[in-house]
């Protein structure tokens, strides 16, 4: 399955159509007019004809944005080149095929569509108009929240034309696109992350394969950095930095806490930023709570960064140390 993926959080798709496809449909029905959606034909679908949209999801805390992807009509026919008057041209979901498509989905072992939710999906204008003198028509959007998109759904959205106006009929075999919509994680990419600098590690006490600050970036929640506390124990604040290696705009921090240790686990912690690793701007104060799954931090301000640094300054429970599974950033 082709896959796009849009990753501002304001953006707009227009699914271009190849010109091998576009003389077919004009080409067909010996010449007869008839309207076609440009989507139904686009280079971007799919061999089932399914065109997927990947959105980026909102971490907890960012308010909510909503992805526009544009959708229009062709005036097809090999009789006229442009329309001779306007040509009102009106879209709705069409779940018409809906329950052959998945039957033949559950026969073929693939995961079944889900209908999104109205919560999620919106198409304020649903008439598009072909002016006259033109062959296509103007786009009209549909929208996605992708604060309320929910991740690990396989949504499929339907959209076809609904009527035609003036007396054109419906390229029928046209007439409907199909929009498989995902969600992404927040995450960013940390492939390339490296640790900048950290207080303190537990070199030996872990065991070669935990206790060091690198065990924060290796994907892997059984594993975590730790403070040092063989031989010696130094007292709280605890801080690790990560070096991005580029510079970006940051939302806010990922912070999973190591699993199922209550005691020493991080409270109060600081986030400081940097673009050169030297001067550090506080990006704010935060607090853990004592749960195993992953957490978001959304920053007051979005701030520009290579550098972000992680500085435990109370701990649930009595403990001088304090330590990490997986520290990310979105």
């Amino acid at each position: 399955m082709k896959k796009l993926i849009i990753p501002s959080l304001s953006c707009c798709l227009l699914l271009v159509i190849g010109s091998c496809k576009k003389d077919k449909a004009f080409s067909e029905e010996g010449g007869d007019v008839k309207i076609y959606m440009s989507q139904a034909v686009s280079n971007t679908a799919d061999d089932n004809g399914y065109t997927t949209i990947s959105v980026i999801q909102r971490a907890t805390g960012q308010a909510d944005s909503l992805f526009s992807f544009d959708v229009n009509a062709y005036f097809g026919g090999s009789g006229y080149a442009h329309a001779p008057g306007d040509v009102p041209v009106t879209f709705q979901l069409d779940y018409s095929k809906w329950d052959s498509i998945n039957a033949a989905r559950q026969t073929a072992g693939l995961p079944l569509f889900e209908k999104i939710p109205d919560s999620v999906f919106s198409f304020p204008a649903t008439t598009a108009v072909i002016k006259n003198g033109s062959n296509i028509s103007e786009n009209i959007s549909f929208k996605i929240s992708s604060k309320r998109i929910q991740k690990d759904h396989n949504y499929m959205i339907p959209l076809g034309i609904a009527s035609v106006g003036n007396g054109y009929a419906i390229n029928t075999s046209k007439s409907t696109a199909f929009f498989v919509v995902k969600a992404e994680d927040p995450s960013l990419d940390r492939t390339n992350w490296t640790i900048n600098e950290f207080d303190s590690q537990e070199a030996s006490g872990e065991g070669p394969n935990n206790g060091r600050a690198i065990f924060v970036l290796d994907g892997n929640t059984t594993t975590f950095w730790t403070s040092q506390w063989d031989g010696f124990e130094p007292p709280l604040p605890h801080h690790v930095s990560i070096d991005m290696h580029t510079t970006i705009t940051l939302n806010g921090v990922i912070i999973t806490r190591r699993q199922n240790v209550t005691n020493g686990s991080p409270k109060a912690f600081n986030v400081d930023v940097s673009t050169d690793g030297s001067n550090w701007k506080p990006a704010g104060t935060y607090e853990l709570a004592s749960v195993n799954p992953k957490q978001f931090f959304l920053f007051a301000t979005p701030m520009a960064a290579r550098y972000f640094r992680i500085t435990v300054t109370t701990v649930w429970g009595v403990a001088n140390s304090t330590f990490l599974s997986e520290i990310g950033a979105f």
